[in-house]
């Protein structure tokens, strides 16, 4: 697997390497179509519409990587702007459980490598998995109290050599509706992939992508394929405002990504110390 992804990023930045200077497009709408930007035995598909709406979609090895959301273009560069679910690590839901009554549970997968973990924020307390865990580990935590109106979650944080003190490697916010007691947490596994994407604008020309060296042909969209294409972006893609876990309905937290990058000490009693 770590061969294939080498291969992948290797692919695409020789592609935006090998793109020509080039004048800069004349309008967003004459991209409107489908370019097939296979390259090294990697299918990729990349649909634009004149909503500037964009559905990219790659296969390689046994990974299929789908990525949406708007693009813009500022002189020669077409830059692709994915919705910001498929971008963190991790997408949060949340619903109400009778049963918890004056519990909250938090339900997650752990992250891939075993100096990273999870925090979350309950109002004013930090609280983790105090337990190690390995790789993508289902965890399930709870924490006694009544009701909560804001959360946080440090996604993720890594571990500082072998002490106590994880370093924040990112942080979301979002409030919390009220009498939600149950959290699950949808993991976001290639997101990095999706970042890496947004990272490498392509070039165009006319009505024409460059990529890997070579001119990408566009082609005309059937009116039947814009309208699923928007409506399948517009409803949240594959992160929907509601999904379902054990046959039970959970809805999106919309997080906020902030700044703020504090240091988390975990201590002796189990309490966890914020530093900024």
């Amino acid at each position: 697997m770590k061969y294939i992804l080498a291969i992948y990023f290797l692919s695409l930045s020789v592609m935006v390497a090998q793109q020509p200077q080039i004048n800069s497009v004349k309008n967003s709408k004459t991209l409107e179509g489908f370019y097939d930007l296979s390259e090294m035995e990697m299918p990729t598909k990349l649909y634009l519409l004149d909503n500037n709406l964009f559905h990219y979609y790659a296969i390689f090895g046994s990974v299929d990587l789908e990525v949406y959301g708007t693009y813009s273009i500022s002189g020669k560069e077409l830059k692709l702007e994915p919705s910001k679910e498929l971008v963190q690590p991790y997408v949060l839901y949340a619903r109400h459980n009778d049963q918890l009554k004056d519990t909250i549970s938090f339900n997650y997968i752990s992250p891939e490598y075993h100096r990273e973990k999870v925090f979350f924020k309950v109002d004013e307390e930090w609280v983790t998995n105090p337990e190690s865990t390995g790789s993508f580990d289902e965890v399930s935590l709870k924490y006694n109290i009544a009701t909560v109106k804001n959360i946080k979650v440090n996604l993720t944080a890594s571990q500082i050599r072998e002490t106590p003190t994880y370093n924040t490697v990112e942080l979301y916010s979002g409030a919390v509706a009220k009498g939600y007691n149950e959290f699950l947490m949808d993991n976001n596994r290639f997101y990095y992939m999706r970042q890496r994407l947004a990272k490498e604008p392509l070039v165009v020309e006319g009505d024409k992508i460059i990529s890997g060296g070579k001119e990408r042909i566009r082609e005309p969209l059937h009116e039947s394929d814009k309208k699923a294409i928007t409506r399948y972006i517009a409803t949240g893609g594959f992160f929907r405002d509601t999904t379902i876990n054990r046959d039970k309905e959970f809805h999106k937290i919309d997080l906020i990504k902030e700044d703020a990058k504090p240091l988390l000490h975990i201590l002796k009693n189990g309490k966890i110390k914020e530093e900024n």
